[in-house]
Parts: structure tokens; C-alpha cells; sequence
């Protein structure tokens, strides 16, 4: 005959069911992790690191780094293209910026290699900062806007000229704004655009809109040679 076993406590089985559920979490988010893409999965180290790394040494001028159309033209402070993208205002931010990219980045860096999706990554870059700081001037010099005054961090310029890759290569006819509508494919990226700047006007139209003409470019064959 068996002696039955002796029964926890209610504390110390409350913690043991806290230590399961915190380990397989734990593997879950590793197994998550191990699973993107190389391109996918440096993008979002480095943008996570970099924003860590801030907030740990107290840094916030953010104005040193941003996209700054006037430095960019008149000053020559081309380092500005890369470190607007990789630097985040607010963890919401980061947070927001990266649920879009990694679904997102990790089908399309399958589907078209590491090599070819980084040499996406950085020709999106570059392109979304050249249209913004012409888009700029031209607010400036020919509308009386303050465009070339503008200051804007974040990776969502990027992540548009991704968007647009993304649904010219899908088969989907349609796609819905976070539920609330669809529209056909076609226009999603620039409906996604207006809607976001609607809900949130202090978000950078001239870099959400840099990036879809980057993406643009590219679907449209301009860009080949490249």
C-alpha cells in the first residue's frame, strides 16, 4: 500500500506554478527568438540595444540624431540618414515600430534571402531619408511650410518601403486597418499611412510617406541596376 503524498502548501504551490509558467515563457521567447532571420533579428537587436543603452546613460538629445532635413542639406551632416532610424523617442515607440517590422520583416527576408532583404534594409534607408529631405525643401522653399525644420527618429520609414515590398509580392486582394476596414491591397500602405497620421498627427508624415515612395522605386523596376 501506498503512502499518499504529502500536499504543498498553498504558498509554495503558487510559487512552483510561478517558476513553471516564468520557465516556459522563457523557452517560448527563446524558441521565438531563435526562429527569426538573421537581417530580421539584427535589426531588432540593434534598435533595442540602442534604445537601452540610452536610457541607461540618460541620453535624449535626440535633436543630435534625428533626420533633420536643414542639417542633412545645408550641413552636411549625412550621418543623420542612419542614426534617425536606428534611435526610438519612447519605448511605446520602439515597441509599436518593431510588432510591425519582425512579422513582417521575417516572411519577407524568407522569401527573398538575408543578402538581398539587407540590401533592402539599407537602400530603404537611404532612399526614404533622400525623398524626405526633398519633400522638405520643396514644403519650404515653394508651400511656406516648416518641413525643413522638422525632427524626426525611428525605423517606420523603413517599415513603410517594407510594407510596400510585402503587398506587391502577396497574392491578397485585400487588407484590413487594424480591423476597422480594408481596402484593396494596392492602397493599403498609403491608406495605413493616412490612418496612422490621423490617429497620431505628430508622427512624421514626410518620413512615412519617404519610405512608400522608397518602396515605390523599387516595385516599379527603377531601381534595378541596384
Amino acid at each position: 500500500e501506498r503512502s499518499p503524498s504529502p500536499l504543498l502548501p498553498p504558498t509554495a504551490l503558487a510559487a512552483a506554478m510561478a517558476v513553471t509558467q516564468e520557465s516556459s515563457l522563457q523557452i517560448r521567447g527563446r524558441d521565438w527568438f531563435s526562429s527569426l532571420p538573421m537581417g530580421t533579428r539584427s535589426v531588432l537587436v540593434t534598435c533595442c540595444a540602442i534604445h537601452a543603452l540610452s536610457a541607461l546613460a540618460g541620453y535624449d538629445a535626440f535633436g543630435q540624431v534625428c533626420m533633420a532635413p536643414r542639417w542633412v542639406l545645408y550641413n552636411g551632416q549625412i550621418h543623420r540618414v542612419l542614426t534617425s532610424v536606428l534611435f526610438h523617442g519612447s519605448v511605446i515607440h520602439l515597441g509599436f515600430n518593431m510588432m510591425a517590422f519582425v512579422p513582417m520583416a521575417s516572411s519577407l527576408e524568407r522569401l527573398l534571402g538575408t543578402v538581398q532583404f539587407t540590401h533592402l534594409i539599407l537602400l530603404f534607408t537611404v532612399l526614404a531619408a533622400g525623398y524626405h529631405v526633398a519633400m522638405a525643401w520643396v514644403g519650404t522653399t515653394m508651400l511656406g511650410l516648416g518641413s525643413m525644420h522638422e525632427c524626426a527618429i525611428g525605423f517606420s520609414g523603413v517599415i513603410f518601403g517594407l510594407i510596400v515590398v510585402d503587398t506587391h509580392l502577396s497574392a491578397v486582394t485585400h487588407r484590413s486597418i487594424f480591423g476597422f476596414f480594408a481596402v484593396p491591397s494596392q492602397w493599403y500602405p498609403f491608406a495605413l499611412a493616412l490612418f496612422l497620421q490621423v490617429l497620431m498627427p505628430s508622427v512624421s508624415l514626410l518620413g512615412h510617406l519617404g519610405g512608400l515612395l522608397a518602396g515605390l522605386t523599387y516595385v516599379r523596376g527603377v531601381l534595378n541596376p541596384l
